[in-house]
């Protein structure tokens, strides 16, 4: 796999051995977790789980606890990321890929997610395009992101700009319902979190 084309991926491998202590992560990586694990329990029962942008299989782990019988799948870019998530949790299965190029086969996952990795994916249409093809008939995909004004753009250069609006679009492309979109946490307005279902 060629990972220089992301060039945020060996920023990730640098920091894998402590990501999960760093002061960065905390408080707001928890709730976004929470929320995303909350809003999927609501809306599906899965036996098979996707995490893409795993990193160190932290959200696959408090999936464990929520669907102790599930297969968990994670897949990250950052091969260091994934060595740390096999040492963490050897019950679940990991990836090294990019959302791009999943290497798993079509309609095989109930339920996927990501969390706060989706402006990093080199072509967003083409990850979304991934997932919808690995999620069985009636599947739920729950993306949440960071998306911040144009403007700031200025300030946060690897961050695109997403309008909710044009994430509907893509999951439209892709094949999948849009049934939620919502900015959960009232303390802040840049959290946005998409939730479709495949046709």
């Amino acid at each position: 796999m060629e990972t220089k084309q992301n060039p945020d991926v060996e920023r990730f491998n640098r920091r894998a051995a402590t990501y999960e202590t760093a002061s960065s992560q905390g408080y707001f990586f928890d709730r976004v977790q929470r929320r995303v694990l909350k809003l999927a329990k609501e809306k599906c029962e899965p036996k098979d789980i996707l995490d893409v942008g795993c990193g160190t299989g932290l959200l696959l782990r408090k999936a464990k606890q929520q669907w102790p019988n599930a297969r968990l799948v994670g897949v990250d870019a950052a091969d260091k990321m994934i060595q740390q998530a096999t040492q963490l949790f050897p019950e679940a299965e990991f990836h090294v890929a990019m959302a791009e190029a999943l290497p798993l086969p079509d309609a095989s996952f109930d339920l996927a997610f990501t969390t706060l990795s989706f402006h990093h994916w080199t072509n967003q249409v083409k990850g979304i395009s991934e997932i919808a093809r690995v999620l069985r008939p009636q599947g739920l995909f729950v993306l949440a992101d960071i998306t911040i004004p144009r403007w700031m753009l200025v300030f946060v250069r690897h961050f695109r700009h997403n309008s909710p609006a044009t994430i509907r679009e893509m999951f439209t492309q892709a094949g999948l319902t849009v049934e939620l979109q919502q900015q959960p946490l009232r303390w802040s307005r840049v959290l946005l979190v998409t939730a479709g279902r495949k046709h």
